[in-house]
């Protein structure tokens, strides 16, 4: 994404949130940012500031992904924004989206998979994610785990 297109993005999020709703949305434009400077950089930003699992679309399908930073996860011990309403047949409707992906968010340098993939058994994510990835911030790298 190039620095126009995120400036425009972050002109978009709602005056009216909070100032701690506005963080969330300002670094969910920033993961989605490195996410497609990652993966592949002729992907298409559809949005994010409506939801908050962000829409790209490629060669004509649109994907929703979520992001997940693992310092959310450690607060919460049941996760119901893991499948709703990105899972839901009503959003699917409501936003075209053909297939959902799932990025975990890490910060640390070499982070440990295995706390990734047990996570992902756990919550049983591959009922619901295509494709399951982990993105490391500082080091800007892109892993699929799934």
């Amino acid at each position: 994404m190039n620095i126009d297109t995120f400036q425009t993005f972050l002109e978009r999020i709602d005056p009216a949130l909070t100032k701690e709703e506005k963080k969330d949305k300002m670094v969910q434009i920033a993961d989605i940012s490195l996410f497609t400077q990652c993966y592949n950089t002729q992907i298409t930003f559809m949005g994010c500031i409506e939801y908050d699992i962000n829409i790209i679309e490629q060669n004509g399908i649109k994907t929703g992904i979520l992001f997940c930073d693992l310092n959310k996860l450690k607060k919460d011990s049941f996760n119901p924004w893991l499948y709703t309403p990105f899972s839901s047949p009503f959003f699917r409707s409501q936003t075209n989206v053909d297939d959902f992906w799932f990025v975990f968010v890490e910060e640390h340098i070499n982070p440990n998979a295995k706390k990734f993939t047990d996570f992902i058994e756990q919550n049983n994510l591959t009922d619901f994610y295509s494709k399951i990835f982990l993105l490391s911030y500082f080091e800007s790298t892109l892993h699929q785990l799934k």
